[in-house]
């Protein structure tokens, strides 16, 4: 089964500026128009079967009634097609009513994760005041998708994600799914060591695609390449693609050229087989979603 672990869906008013202007510069099928259809359409042009649709809260500055619209919205998208989206939630870490916001939307609407995006909510991974959120979601064993290592999008910093502060989390919540969204981009030697210590983290290979049109697949390259040495397999490597900022065939499209170019020889010596490409593209998000009762 082909399953995206990072995408968005969120309402074209609600886009911040920032955002709009890295996807106008980036160009190459970068979009900020989001929603169902879209998603959908662009799922089917690349043969994924299901998708996990995140709600992005995109500044610290949005209080709880602002949150809840959009995971409202995103919830009503994802309605639309139950069948093929899973939704996660997003919260307001600052908010006194964090954990009991994150509760309803679980046990009464449905989420079955939940996105933290520290550099847009400028509130450390590590900090201590998320605690009770990682308490939670690791009592109800559901997934937390982070934005992980750099961000490369002006003017948010990168220091409150950076790998480095992954360790703590995953040392005091040891049955807390945690998935590395864009695998710690660009310090993928750190990730490999949390791959090989915590059973419980995963990394996702969102906008791991090299900037420079001649080396592409070098990032995914290099990022399975550190991480099978180092933890034994690239099986907590899952596929994402981070739509509609990056389109999910152009991320099919660099697995695909990397599986190529395995098949070829191009590299050399690797430690790489074509079905640990392969199994990155078409399996083992599915496993992911399997054993988390997400399907």
């Amino acid at each position: 089964m082909r399953v995206d672990v990072h995408t968005h869906l969120w309402a074209g008013s609600g886009v911040p500026r920032f955002i709009r202007d890295y996807s106008s510069g980036r160009g190459g099928g970068s979009s900020v128009e989001s929603g169902t259809e879209r998603l959908l359409a662009s799922m089917d042009r690349s043969g994924i079967d299901k998708a996990i649709a995140v709600a992005l809260v995109p500044s610290p500055d949005l209080d709880d009634q602002e949150v809840s619209a959009i995971n409202s919205y995103v919830a009503s998208q994802v309605a639309l097609a139950p069948d093929r989206l899973v939704r996660f939630c997003a919260v307001n870490p600052r908010s006194e009513r964090a954990t009991e916001i994150l509760r309803s939307e679980v046990e009464d609407s449905g989420a079955q994760g939940l996105k933290i995006h520290g550099a847009m909510q400028e509130i450390d991974v590590d900090d201590r005041r998320l605690w009770p959120i990682y308490e939670f979601m690791e009592a109800h064993r559901l997934p937390i998708l982070f934005h992980s290592g750099d961000i490369g999008v002006l003017p948010c910093t990168d220091t409150y994600t950076r790998a480095t502060r992954f360790d703590e989390i995953a040392c005091d919540f040891p049955e807390l799914p945690m998935v590395l969204g864009h695998a710690g981009r660009i310090d993928f030697s750190t990730v490999a060591g949390l791959l090989r210590k915590h059973s419980n983290v995963y990394a996702d290979i969102s906008s791991v695609i090299g900037r420079d049109p001649g080396s592409r697949t070098w990032p995914l390259k290099n990022l399975l390449e550190v991480v099978k040495p180092w933890a034994g397999s690239t099986e907590h490597v899952l596929f994402g693609s981070d739509f509609p900022l990056y389109s999910v065939s152009e991320t099919i499209s660099v697995v695909d050229q990397l599986s190529g170019e395995i098949a070829a020889g191009v590299f050399g010596p690797t430690p790489l087989t074509l079905q640990d490409v392969i199994e990155v593209r078409d399996e083992n998000a599915g496993r992911f979603l399997a054993k988390y009762c997400l399907i």
